[in-house]
């Protein structure tokens, strides 16, 4: 009986949590390697979740010895040397990993072979690893996808890898490579069936289609398409699968198989800046006409405007990659500067030449009655406005790295004999990532404008350029920056605006911003008086991240304010990120 009890408490001597251990890890001075270890060793990642017994716990640090010396090989470490042990006299006890690298491999000779018979596009490609790159596992596997990526545009969409063979040279610290593929038969686009479609029509899709039966298969073609049936609004999914062609031909068929999403959306929206709380309303039916129309629709208000506009598109006009864009307007503006009852009608053919660049031109007309320091005009204007936009952003409602610039000018001719017009614009914007984990970015903005071919006080009121408030300089009442006649602004030909933001979003839901803002409005380039200083505000964001975008809020001073600057504080919310 005293053997029993004395055989039970042995049996429990770890206790009943188990055995509890710390982990460290010497000698991995690669830190890539180091970090892998971490994520991967059983030893340490189920640190938290000891084993019962101490047996358990060496056959864990057993098993995880093959493990790491695989770890060291992907990392280029062929003569690295692994020892696992465990001090079981402290409390709680200690396991020690510790790692000898040694020498980290090179590439020496890489090859790319390709079976079958021989096509100069396929000789075309080259190795992108260089004899002396650290011969890492990652990269090997990196290349191999570049290769079938390519052979799939020029081509091959069924390409596979045949063979991978690594020779260690363990005298020279050499690892050579071979990366043999089978490319299949040479293929050219065939016939293009479209699954999923319910209310639009087939012949929606096959309008925007960007390649012609015969033509020799190129995968980017089909990524850019499904990039830009996504990009119309039209579709939740869009993918395009290329199917083996029958027997005795080498023509592939592709099937394009879409998801609508609901023709028609209602959304409501709110916010609150300087100039007091606004709302919208937004309508859209994507089927409007029967042939994949899309028109759009809202009314918005504030203290200081209403207006109504609407928007039809049509893909697919004239040519694959062409939208044809119908803008219609009307509103009524009263800040500060003047009181306006405008409208305008507009069409404009837009062209992708790559899912990352677009540009665009068309005419319409504007007509506007604008009332200024007791004086109402009449304006009527024809104009002809030309665009163009690089958009390498890798999110277009939350970006954390890539730029985007977009550039605009249209000529305004006056139909009424007053003076005409150009207005120029161009604005760039960058984003640099940081740190990946927390999403640490700077996003960077600045914006020139230029009115050019007349005196300013013949552009009408509502079409000069201001700068202040929420989407423009935030520290500052909205359009209170620049030239200014008794407290009134008057608007100018010229306008310069810049904006940095730090952004950080530790968690799902929540981000924080720091940002400063500058710019300034003048009538002109040469000639700057204090008047024309720039003027700065800083400020601090929050931000709640929802399915449709983050929802910010901004708390804005004015670094240099003027004497006329009457609040010091600004508070604005809205949807979507500043910038």
């Amino acid at each position: 009986m005293l053997f029993c009890v004395f055989w039970a408490s042995a049996l429990y001597a770890d206790g009943p949590d188990g055995v509890e251990y710390r982990v460290k890890i010497r000698g991995a001075e690669n830190n890539a390697l180091k970090k892998s270890i971490k994520e991967s060793c059983r030893t340490y990642t189920m640190r938290k979740r000891p084993p019962s017994t101490v047996g358990q716990l060496r056959r864990r640090m057993e098993k995880d010895v093959p493990l790491i010396e695989t770890l060291l090989e992907a990392r280029g470490f062929y003569d690295g040397t692994v020892q696992m042990d465990l001090d079981a006299e402290r409390d709680p006890m200690r396991v020690t990993i510790r790692v000898e690298q040694g020498a980290q491999y090179r590439f020496g000779r890489v090859d790319l072979l390709f079976s079958g018979e021989g096509d100069e596009q396929l000789e075309k490609i080259k190795p992108l690893i260089r004899r002396r790159h650290k011969a890492v596992a990652a990269t090997v596997f990196t290349e191999q996808q570049r290769v079938l990526d390519l052979m799939a545009r020029r081509g091959y969409p069924f390409a596979e890898l045949s063979r991978r063979s690594v020779t260690v040279d363990r005298e020279r610290k050499r690892v050579n490579l071979v990366l043999e593929f089978n490319p299949g038969t040479l293929s050219f686009f065939g016939k293009s069936t479209v699954e999923g479609l319910e209310q639009i029509p087939d012949k929606y899709v096959y309008r925007q289609i960007p390649w012609n039966p015969g033509r020799r298969y190129d995968a980017q073609l089909v990524h850019d398409f499904e990039t830009r049936l996504l990009g119309t609004g039209q579709f939740g999914s869009a993918r395009v699968v290329p199917q083996r062609s029958a027997e005795g031909t080498n023509a592939i068929p592709l099937n394009i198989k879409l998801n609508e999403r609901a023709m028609r959306t209602i959304r409501l929206g709110v916010n609150y800046s300087d100039i007091g709380p606004g709302g919208r309303i937004f309508w859209s039916h994507r089927n409007i006409f029967g042939g994949g129309e899309r028109f759009e629709t809202s009314l918005s208000g504030s203290p200081i405007e209403v207006k109504w506009d609407g928007k039809l598109t049509r893909a697919g006009f004239l040519d694959g990659r062409q939208t044809l864009v119908l803008d219609m307007a009307a509103g009524y503006e009263d800040p500060d500067a003047y009181r306006a009852k405008n409208g305008k009608i507009s069409g404009m053919v837009l062209r992708d030449f790559t899912p990352n660049i677009q540009a665009g031109l068309g005419s319409g007309y504007r007509y506007s009655l604008v009332d200024q320091f007791g004086e109402q005009d009449r304006f009527s204007y024809v104009f002809f406005p030309v665009q163009g936009v690089l958009d390498y952003r890798d999110d277009r409602l939350n970006p954390l790295k890539g730029f985007q610039l977009f550039g605009r000018t249209a000529w305004y001719e006056d139909t009424t004999g007053n003076d005409s017009y150009l207005k120029s614009e161009i604005e760039a914007r960058e984003y640099i990532l940081f740190w990946e984990r927390i999403h640490l970015s700077l996003a960077l903005r600045g914006k020139i404008g230029s009115i050019d071919g007349t005196d300013v006080s013949a552009v009408p009121a509502d079409e000069r350029f201001y700068a202040g408030g929420g989407g423009s300089i935030r520290g500052y009442e909205y359009q209170q920056v620049g030239p200014r006649v008794d407290g009134t602004p008057t608007g100018g030909n010229r306008v310069v605006e810049f904006s940095t933001e730090l952004r950080m979003q530790p968690g799902n839901r929540l981000g924080y911003a720091l940002f400063l803002d500058g710019g300034t409005v003048f009538t002109d380039l040469l000639d700057w008086g204090t008047d024309r200083s720039l003027r700065y505000g800083a400020g601090l964001g929050l931000r709640w991240f929802t399915g449709i975008g983050p929802l910010r809020a901004d708390l804005a001073f004015p670094l240099n304010p003027d004497d006329e600057q009457v609040e010091r504080l600004q508070f604005y919310i809205s949807l979507g990120q500043a910038f």
